[in-house]
């Protein structure tokens, strides 16, 4: 099939981590071509101030090579910029007079300094700081002159100063406000902030109004409003920046502050994308690199056809990359009438922490002096913990071994890059990485925004201590191989394995036939991201068990005398009622199984390894049959079909019924229609499920369960339990998935498609085929 051309405006960060996701999704789909403005390959223009501060070279922030271009097949225009696009013939024009077709276009052109609009901002010696040409030319400028000034103390503004600093420069900062860091840091953490920059050299001139550049041709100083100036050889604008919209204007593409998007980053006009900086989600333009780097993922798998989850936006984050000061911020800083708050500061450390609560709920942070558990704090805000929960927290923090070592393996360390605690485990395990550095080039983690480093320090130093233990067995998925979980579903998904055996050759495995853990596991991945895939052949049993199909519970006399002049015929010694109102025959023979079978005239459960639904239990209060109807639908689309782990479900009245709300899915007939409950625990410690929905009939219900049951076998690790990938994956998102109704019958289609092959499978050569 002829690939299709994706064209990609914009060489930055947003654009080419989604141009990497496409590549993890479909190498073959796309022949890709990229223009980028700068002469440059891509680089992390977020640590351009870490070059500024002597922290980093230019070299260390290239994130990919020349290299890396042509390993992918990917065409690069460098120093060429997209300047027109014609919607109506689908084509690019550039400024070298290039004219290209395209069948998609993603626009990723960014944002630009907002340079003041004010006299004299033309004239030499005033510079923005957005490129690697920029922070040259001020390195450069340092070289000659003394005195510079920043206008603007946010983030950029501040890192730019202490930059120039760096390079002997005396610096003074400008800012129009009454506190630095106004946006993202209360009063109190604004004036700790201020005064540590001071000690460092930094001059402050707050509520200052810019009106004027001084200076002939060359830049010589500054006016304001109140009458006053201030001289300055080198000016830096910092003043925020804007959203590079003017080529979706000229093409008539919707904008507003940034190029207007929908959930899956598509703009106004049919198979052009946006993404980064230059987007505007839900009325928001974002700068940080972990949602633009979500908004890749989503767009990604969008274009390459892959069902996901619509980009949902994203908690505002922000961290200081200046050395030797800690501040970090989330969600909202500022407290009003309707925020509660926690506030610690110990004026010997200098430590503050301000936590804002709303309906009891984490709703920001601030940490200043200390930010080593912002992860755990960033997880809390995003899940909305209680605040019972994050008060224990902020008033105790977790020492490094005892927060590591509590940590689960799936817990991110790099929001920016999603690396988790046990990818770095792995890598360092497996790859010998001893080095910060080492673990960046490795895994990404600390790679984009840098505001995780100072944990992926802890978690190294912690790791090579003593009071590290390493977790049993190794930090693989089992022993047969080096590959964590994700990592081998990552790579079934890249190559459409033929077999069991050609997938642990390919990969490596360390013995031949894996082990009882990761055999099942790999089988039951090959078969959900190849529906119809053939099971092995399965060991021979001593005696089997066969559980006659009855939907809903219900049967007939002539089922129960069919069953039973069999039970007689074959002499089966075991038959016992099953907790999900069957009848389970045991003890048979397996040469009699085959007749067994035969005889019967029903559906049967047998004892097969592979974990599929065993029924549906069905309350049987009352004459309405509704409920026993219903657990026969849903029953009927699901039996057969391979689960990550065993699954109840249970319909329930509200009578006197409470089983339906202690099983992983469930739902209880009301007078006004159906509540569904997930997550329920059963045994010694049993819970109640959370309530998910409140659907109006049978229909929606039973819909709604099928899909909920799709997205856990789609979704879940092999022997994941649902409450378990609940808590994985967050109510919230999985409602989020569920509630969207084209989602939904995405999720319905693609069962009904692995029903039909369950019941017709395909013959597929080198497979075994099924016992």
């Amino acid at each position: 099939m002829k690939k299709q051309r994706l064209v990609l405006a914009g060489n930055g960060m947003a654009g080419i981590r989604c141009i990497e996701e496409i590549l993890k999704l479909n190498r073959q789909r796309f022949e890709i071509v990229i223009f980028g403005s700068e002469p440059h390959p891509n680089y992390n223009r977020i640590l351009l101030s870490s070059v500024l501060q002597g922290e980093a070279s230019l070299d260390d922030i290239t994130l990919n090579s020349k290299d890396w271009y042509d390993k992918h097949g990917i065409i690069l225009y460098t120093g060429e910029t997209v300047i027109q696009i014609d919607t109506d013939q689908q084509r690019v024009i550039t400024d070298r007079k290039r004219t290209l077709s395209y069948d998609k276009l993603i626009v990723a052109t960014g944002s630009s300094p907002h340079i003041l609009p004010i006299p004299g901002a033309d004239k030499e010696g005033v510079y923005g700081f957005r490129t690697i040409e920029d922070c040259q030319a001020l390195m450069s400028m340092a070289e000659h002159y003394q005195k510079a000034a920043v206008i603007g103390a946010g983030l950029l503004g501040l890192e730019a100063a202490v930059g120039l600093q760096h390079l002997g420069m005396d610096v003074s900062v400008i800012h129009h406000s009454a506190g630095i860091m106004q946006k993202q840091l209360d009063q109190m953490a604004s004036r700790l902030l201020q005064t540590e920059l001071e000690r460092k050299g930094l001059t402050f001139l707050l509520e200052k109004d810019t009106v004027s550049i001084s200076g002939t041709s060359r830049a010589d100083g500054i006016c304001f409003k109140d009458g006053s100036s201030l001289k300055a050889d080198l000016i830096v604008m910092a003043a925020g920046v804007r959203p590079n919209i003017q080529l979706a204007v000229s093409a008539g593409i919707a904008v507003n502050r940034g190029i207007i998007v929908n959930d899956y980053m598509q703009t106004s006009e049919p198979n052009v994308y946006a993404v980064g900086e230059c987007a505007e989600h839900n009325g928001t333009v974002y700068g940080l690199a972990a949602p633009l780097y979500e908004q890749g993922k989503a767009l990604a798998k969008h274009i390459c056809g892959v069902p996901c989850e619509r980009y949902q936006g994203a908690a505002p984050s922000a961290a200081l990359k200046i050395a030797g000061i800690d501040v970090w911020s989330a969600g909202k800083v500022h407290e009003d009438e309707c925020t509660t708050s926690i506030k610690i500061y110990d004026e010997q450390t200098g430590i503050y922490k301000n936590a804002l609560f709303e309906d009891d709920k984490l709703a920001g942070v601030i940490l200043f002096g200390d930010t080593r558990d912002k992860q755990r704090f960033l997880d809390s805000l995003l899940k909305q913990r209680d605040i019972s929960i994050v008060k224990k927290q902020i008033i105790e923090p977790e020492k490094a071994s005892t927060l590591f070592e509590s940590m689960p393996s799936s817990e991110t360390i790099c929001q920016c890059n999603s690396v988790t605690k046990g990818a770095i485990e792995n890598a360092m395990h497996t790859k010998g990485l001893t080095t910060v550095e080492e673990i960046k080039h490795c895994t990404k983690a600390s790679g984009s925004c840098g505001g995780c480093k100072p944990l992926v320090e802890d978690l190294l130093r912690y790791m090579t201590s003593s009071e590290y233990t390493e977790p049993g067995g190794t930090p693989s998925f089992c022993g047969c191989t080096d590959f964590t979980e994700d990592d081998i579903i990552a790579e079934l998904q890249r190559k459409p394995f033929s077999s069991l055996e050609e997938a642990m050759s390919q990969l490596g495995w360390k013995t031949k036939n894996g082990c009882p853990k990761c055999g099942p596991a790999i089988q039951y991945y090959l078969e959900m991201l190849q529906p119809g895939f053939v099971q092995l052949e399965l060991p021979a049993e001593d005696s089997c068990i066969l559980i006659p199909q009855m939907y809903g519970g219900c049967t007939n006399a002539e089922q129960l005398r069919n069953i039973a002049n069999i039970i007689e015929a074959y002499n089966i010694p075991d038959i016992s009622i099953t907790h999900g109102q069957r009848l389970k025959l045991s003890g048979i023979r397996p040469e009699d199984l085959p007749n067994i079978k035969k005889e019967l005239k029903m559906p049967v459960c047998s004892n097969e390894h592979r974990r599929t639904l065993q029924s549906v239990n069905a309350c049987t209060c009352g004459q309405n049959r509704s409920i026993q109807q219903l657990a026969a639908q849903i029953e009927r689309h699901l039996e057969m079909l391979s689960m990550p782990a065993y699954i109840s479900i249970s319909l329930s009245c509200e009578t006197d019924c409470t089983d339906a709300a202690i099983q992983d899915f469930g739902a209880i007939q009301t007078q006004a229609g159906w509540d569904i409950y997930i997550g329920g625990v059963r045994g010694t410690h049993a819970r109640s499920g959370a309530l998910f929905c409140v659907t109006d009939n049978a229909d929606s219900t039973a819909d709604m369960i099928k899909g909920l049951i799709q997205y856990y076998r789609e979704t879940a690790h092999y022997l994941e339990s649902v409450h378990q990938w609940i808590d994985r994956l967050g109510i919230v998102h999985i409602r989020e998935v569920l509630f969207e109704e084209d989602l939904r019958t995405h999720l319905l289609e693609s069962l009904q498609t692995d029903f039909s092959l369950i019941q017709n499978p395909p013959i597929q050569a080198g497979a075994h085929k099924k016992g």
